[in-house]
């Protein structure tokens, strides 16, 4: 391969207290004793509900604008879902804001373990690294304060780019910035339909990157049900290395 792509959240770096953590905390705070499990529950539910409705839509030809605002909204959404499904009847769009203060706070993000070797083995083997990640338009500030950023040569972040994955349209702007045709490039992220479903359309190689207790849903695989190679689901950077070798 001569260009790798990889995602952030939750494939570079992880919340140290989960979004199910800081759900449930609030929930609490408000009066209705929840679990982390039971928001996260919630969440899932849903998720697998619409899966093939979003798979068919994206087969459709949608497409998916992204901006800051737009980002925020998802997660405001999240959280007024969970608030209405718990219980908790009033007091959700401050919830709301209390939620998006204490999750997007940049000192709650620190990356895994093996992140910063991982890039630095990736970086040796030569060709492009970048990342292509749905995330607001001051990832690269994280970026750098994680010391993730030194490592790249380009990061292509949905809401500076005002498209967001599974868009086939992002996928090509990573190309470009990498320079190279797409069976040459590797995208490597934690979710089925915005980065194997979305990088395959896009003619992309592609892994699915499964974190265990740190992942997004840490009570549920991503690649379940999925009818995936096990060969392109991987647990760690080592994993991308060992495919790539």
């Amino acid at each position: 391969m001569q260009a790798v792509f990889l995602d952030v959240g939750w494939t570079l770096a992880y919340p140290q207290v989960s979004m199910w953590e800081i759900f449930a905390d609030l929930c609490t705070q408000a009066g209705v004793p929840t679990t982390p499990e039971a928001c996260e529950q919630v969440v899932r539910n849903l998720w697998s509900s619409g899966q093939s409705h979003a798979e068919a839509q994206f087969h459709a030809g949608a497409s998916y604008p992204d901006s800051d605002e737009m980002f925020a909204r998802q997660f405001a959404n999240t959280g007024m879902l969970i608030f209405s499904q718990v219980g908790v009847t009033d007091g959700h769009a401050d919830l709301t804001q209390r939620f998006l203060a204490a999750f997007w706070d940049e000192t709650n993000w620190v990356t895994y373990p093996d992140t910063l070797e991982g890039l630095a083995a990736l970086k040796a083997r030569g060709g492009r690294l970048g990342v292509l990640s749905n995330a607001p338009s001051d990832m690269p500030r994280l970026l750098e304060r994680l010391g993730i950023l030194p490592y790249l040569d380009f990061t292509v972040v949905s809401a500076l780019e005002g498209i967001k994955k599974p868009d086939r349209r992002i996928f090509a702007a990573a190309l470009a910035r990498a320079g190279v045709e797409p069976a040459a490039a590797l995208h490597v992220g934690d979710m089925y339909l915005e980065d194997i479903v979305g990088g395959r359309a896009a003619g992309v190689n592609t892994l699915l990157m499964e974190r265990g207790k740190q992942a997004l849903f840490p009570n549920f695989r991503e690649s379940d049900g999925r009818g995936l190679d096990p060969a392109t689901v991987v647990t760690s950077l080592a994993g991308v290395l060992e495919h790539l070798a």
